[in-house]
């Protein structure tokens, strides 16, 4: 048996958010049968927002990284390339990427120069200077390759750039205009981009010789989950969301459970039960208390594959005694039983007691008067 999970953090930012939300989601994931929304749609889940390629483009950094660091260029040339090429369409979209495109040709260039592929260094090294160098590189690395006076004879050929009608275009991170267009470059390596709202597109040529044509193909970046991400960002520091928009939140990720982070470390159960359109807040809990939320989740999972009693469902006939399982560990720990009281205290005056049975249940009951 196994359930997916989504964790809406509906709470204002602050700086411990995301680190408490991170802890709570790992306590989860211990849990064996529960699996949690991840990836883009997590990111929705918790208000933030992030294109397409600003998630690949972080994903190519982290492995060439990890591939340099393991002295394996075959490995972190060609995705530093692609970020290269990922972050200089974002560029021409308007996007400040000078920090990440520096880290990039860092590792194009320390790679490139180990490779001897001294066309690739060369462009490499032009273009970490012209975005402020950086001081990992070793000085023996830029002394290979020193700064090329603009005034010395080279190579000019024309070059004619062609992307959607009316797109943005850089060539080496410098915008030159708007596409179609025709410009002189020198010679060598060049990142041509264009970008057209979220629109966006780069490619890595090299330009000698003959004049050169070349089509950049602009792809759409926008983020798939931003209306996840504008629903939570709209909850946050607001009232709590109803249960009709906590319902289209999680048709929309595709689930059947949520729990709801809110201020006072507050931390909500909402399940929709198989056959039911609309989502049921069914366990009031605390961000504290991530495995008595899994053991509500799990307690319904059994119930509805016909383990289990269900949790949401009265225990005996009566129609007056409303009782519910918030949680259920596995044995030898004791499981729980809650009352439902919300639309029973506001129907009228109620009388509550608990009843202890040794080591199986703690039963809450309502008794209308």
């Amino acid at each position: 048996m196994t359930a997916t999970v989504a964790i809406v953090d509906a709470r204002l930012p602050a700086p411990t958010r995301d680190g408490s939300r991170a802890r709570f989601a790992a306590a989860l994931a211990e849990v064996n049968g529960l699996t949690l929304v991840d990836g883009e749609r997590a990111l929705a889940l918790a208000g933030e927002v992030a294109d397409a390629d600003a998630h690949l483009a972080a994903t190519a950094l982290a492995e060439a990284r990890d591939g340099f660091g393991a002295l394996d260029c075959g490995r972190a040339r060609p995705a530093a390339e692609d970020a290269v090429r990922l972050l200089a369409a974002r560029h021409a979209g308007g996007l400040d990427e000078a920090v990440r495109l520096r880290a990039a040709w860092t590792y194009v260039f320390l790679c490139a120069d180990r490779d001897g592929d001294r066309s690739m260094a060369v462009a490499a090294a032009d273009r970490l200077r012209a975005l402020g160098g950086n001081p990992a590189v070793p000085a023996d690395a830029w002394a290979r390759y020193p700064e090329i006076d603009a005034a010395t004879d080279r190579d000019i050929v024309e070059l004619t750039v062609s992307g959607p009608v009316g797109a943005a275009v850089t060539i080496d991170h410098v915008a030159v205009g708007i596409a179609p267009l025709t410009r002189f470059v020198v010679a060598g390596k060049r990142v041509v981009a264009v970008a057209s709202g979220t629109r966006r597109g780069a490619v890595l040529a090299t330009v000698h010789g003959r004049p050169l044509a070349l089509e950049v193909a602009a792809v759409e970046r926008a983020a798939a989950w931003r209306d996840v991400a504008g629903r939570v960002a709209a909850w946050q520091g607001a009232a709590p969301p109803s249960a009709s928009e906590v319902t289209e939140l999680m048709a929309r990720v595709d689930v059947r459970f949520a729990i709801v982070l809110g201020e006072r470390d507050a931390a909500a159960l909402w399940a929709r039960r198989p056959g039911e359109r609309t989502a049921t807040l069914v366990v009031d809990g605390a961000l504290a208390e991530p495995l008595a939320l899994a053991a509500g989740v799990m307690a319904r999972v059994e119930a509805w594959t016909g383990g289990g009693p269900d949790p949401d469902r009265p225990l005996s006939g009566a129609d007056d005694r409303l009782v519910r399982e918030a949680a259920r560990p596995r044995e030898p720990a004791r499981w729980w039983v809650y009352a439902v009281i919300g639309g029973a205290l506001a129907a009228g005056a109620v009388t509550l007691y608990a009843l202890e049975a040794g080591q199986d249940r703690q039963i809450i009951d309502l008794t209308f008067p």
